[in-house]
């Protein structure tokens, strides 16, 4: 599948973003926000100086707190 070569990031997009790394979203999530590749939006997060969380954080934080989790 093809994508753009390039889309400009606008003020709105830009605001979004940084709304989105601070309230912990993931690069996929706010991929799926800002309907853009999470590796472009992982990227200006960075530049930004608000990197975003990553996916394998997220779920290992979520398999610490599970209740049902049978770890020896």
């Amino acid at each position: 599948m093809a994508h753009p070569t390039k889309r400009s990031w606008t003020n709105d997009d830009i605001v979004r973003l940084i709304e989105l790394a601070e309230n912990g979203s993931s690069a996929m999530r706010a991929a799926a926000a800002l309907n853009r590749r999470a590796t472009v939006v992982t990227k200006k997060a960075r530049e930004l100086g608000k990197p975003l969380e990553g996916v394998r954080l997220l779920k290992a934080e979520l398999r610490a707190t599970d209740p049902y989790r049978q770890d020896v």
